[in-house]
């Protein structure tokens, strides 16, 4: 949430004041913006759109929503304080629609090789790229709804069975300050924030008043295309802003509905154990093609990596 040092009001009324400066033919008929798409024609469309997201917003929580928006990020996140110079790094990007957004790695793929054994039997290595937690946020509803799967086995099995975990978004206490700046040709406000552990300053747009960005970061009045954290240890780097067509923003329904902590609570249970998760695999009913798999671990931890920065941090006094 925001301390009301900048306009804070969400409606389409005032928005479509805001908005009429860039469409004029949106709301007063004229061809003024033939010129403007001519000279600035990517803006006109991604506020044009955003424009349109905010005419029809509302419906049914949770409800499958069409994406009009795509925010890409390049994430980097400092896992080992002790190896600053090798943070992980991924291409992540934020699906916008009318009620909702959905953040989520843009790199996630599943590769598999293929080699003939001495023996003449195929073996196939399967290999997961790419962060598999998806955030979906409904500001309306005041809705978090994160979709993970089990980490600590190998791909394919991982993709099988999805955990939704449904919450409350977090309230953000931000501070909005005069200080601007832009990206991508949109024009952008700074506000800082306490947040998990951290001290964020994050870019939004009021451009675009709609009140989501990366991860669980939410509640100003624009989308946040920029963000980080004072130590630049956890860092959402602006990568661009396109319209998207045809892309459905909708929560995983044959997901298992858990909380936070029966979560983790099973991810530790897994690790100990992997043969349990094929018994929740075949509890759950999924369709598994082959032969029963037995789960083994190939990969070892890097030589002198230590994970001993999530991007959560535990809060000092």
């Amino acid at each position: 949430m925001y301390d009301g040092t900048a306009p804070a009001n969400n409606s389409f009324s005032s928005f479509a004041d805001h908005l009429s400066r860039y469409s004029p033919t949106l709301f007063f008929g004229d061809d003024s913006h033939l010129d403007l798409l001519k000279n600035n024609g990517m803006k006109y469309l991604i506020l044009l759109t955003a424009g349109f997201i905010m005419i029809i917003q509302g419906g049914q929580a949770q409800s499958p929503d069409e994406a009009r928006l795509a925010v890409h990020y390049k994430f980097s996140h400092v896992q080992d304080t002790n190896n600053r110079d090798n943070p992980y790094r991924e291409n992540m990007v934020l699906l916008v629609g009318k009620r909702c957004s959905l953040y989520k790695s843009f790199d996630r793929r599943v590769e598999q090789k293929s080699t003939t054994n001495p023996d003449g039997t195929v073996r196939t290595d399967t290999r997961g790229f790419g962060s598999l937690e998806e955030y979906y946020q409904f500001p309306v509803e005041n809705e978090l709804v994160m979709k993970d799967n089990i980490h600590s086995v190998p791909p394919p099995m991982t993709d099988l069975i999805s955990f939704i975990i449904p919450g409350p978004l977090p309230e953000i206490n931000w501070h909005i300050t005069g200080d601007t700046t832009s990206f991508g040709g949109l024009h952008c406000q700074k506000a800082t924030t306490h947040f998990k552990g951290r001290d964020y300053t994050a870019w939004f747009c009021p451009e675009l008043p709609i009140h989501v960005g990366p991860w669980k970061l939410n509640g100003l009045p624009g989308i946040i295309l920029d963000a980080h954290d004072n130590r630049r240890e956890v860092q959402f780097i602006f990568d661009g802003i396109n319209k998207v067509d045809s892309t459905v923003i909708q929560i995983p329904e044959k997901g298992i509905r858990t909380t936070d902590k029966e979560f983790a609570r099973l991810e530790e249970t897994v690790r100990k154990d992997p043969q349990a998760y094929l018994k929740l695999v075949m509890a759950q009913g999924v369709d598994y093609n082959g032969p029963r798999p037995s789960i083994r671990f190939d990969s070892k931890p890097m030589p002198g990596f230590a994970f001993n920065n999530p991007i959560e941090l535990p809060e000092t006094k």
